[in-house]
């Protein structure tokens, strides 16, 4: 066939690749690595692929040196090898291993998006050791230094959006509280035993639903004749200003750890 024919009758994806209709992104992972064989889908691309974010509006790839293929604008390149350790095949596409890849987003993500994404790894299918062992064995890696400080005040555990962020903001402020912690009968959001201080971070539906909101104030009232204080706050005054919230919280906490000292 002429490549006259084939232009009219195919869609280009790469030099040499072509599609029957215009190429989804999984089609297009598989045309980058028919074009270029030894490279790693990396970065957001590989998060994509294991399931952590949404399809990126450009596809990342590592390539070792020696190779200076002409790009497209749909595809960004970082010059790099990896060894096979950090190399894996998953689902039937070249990708670096979790730990590395959770490390290579953190290192291009604005820091919201990557602090998030952290919280998120290490709650579910990501272990913090390999992250971190990783770290050490490559020093120098770009995203290293940022990735050892997200992983250090990293919130694991929560329920909620809102619980991540004010978790995370908290630690950050020196305060690390339990998470999803069973308080006698009940699981409160976030608590700290030694001050008997309990933060609850309240969503739509404790304003919306009634039966929601007496089983709530049952639920406080028995905390309170326990000896706790609990500090409630809605999931919009969290997610507007959590600094806010967290130093308030942290301030609350300290006190009662005082007084609760000085009477012991």
């Amino acid at each position: 066939m002429s490549s006259s024919s084939i232009a009219r009758r195919y869609v280009r994806v790469l030099p040499e690749i072509y599609c029957s209709e215009e190429p989804s992104a999984m089609a297009r992972c598989y045309a980058i690595t028919l074009w270029q064989p030894t490279a790693l889908l990396s970065h957001r691309t590989a998060a994509w692929l294991y399931g952590w974010i949404e399809e990126p509006a450009v596809f990342e790839i590592s390539l070792g040196p020696g190779l200076k293929p002409r790009l497209p604008s749909w595809i960004t390149m970082y010059r790099r090898t990896l060894p096979a350790g950090e190399r894996v095949v998953h689902g039937g596409l070249p990708v670096p291993i979790e730990p590395r890849t959770l490390i290579d987003c953190v290192a291009v993500m604005t820091l919201q998006d990557a602090a998030r994404l952290v919280d998120q790894r290490l709650t579910t299918d990501v272990d913090r050791d390999q992250v971190t062992s990783l770290i050490g064995r490559t020093p120098n890696l770009r995203g290293n230094k940022r990735a050892s400080g997200l992983i250090a005040t990293a919130s694991i555990g929560f329920a909620s959006e809102p619980e991540r962020v004010l978790g995370r903001t908290l630690i950050v402020l020196g305060l690390r509280m339990r998470v999803n912690y069973r308080v006698g009968d009940y699981i409160c959001d976030l608590v700290d035993e030694w001050a008997m201080v309990i933060v609850e971070v309240d969503g739509r539906e404790f304003h919306s639903a009634p039966e929601v909101f007496s089983k709530d104030r049952r639920r406080q009232n028995h905390l309170v004749l326990e000896g706790w204080l609990v500090l409630r706050y809605s999931a919009f005054d969290v997610l507007s200003d959590p600094e806010k919230v967290a130093r308030e919280i942290v301030e609350v906490v300290r006190r009662r750890r005082n007084s609760r000292k000085r009477r012991t």
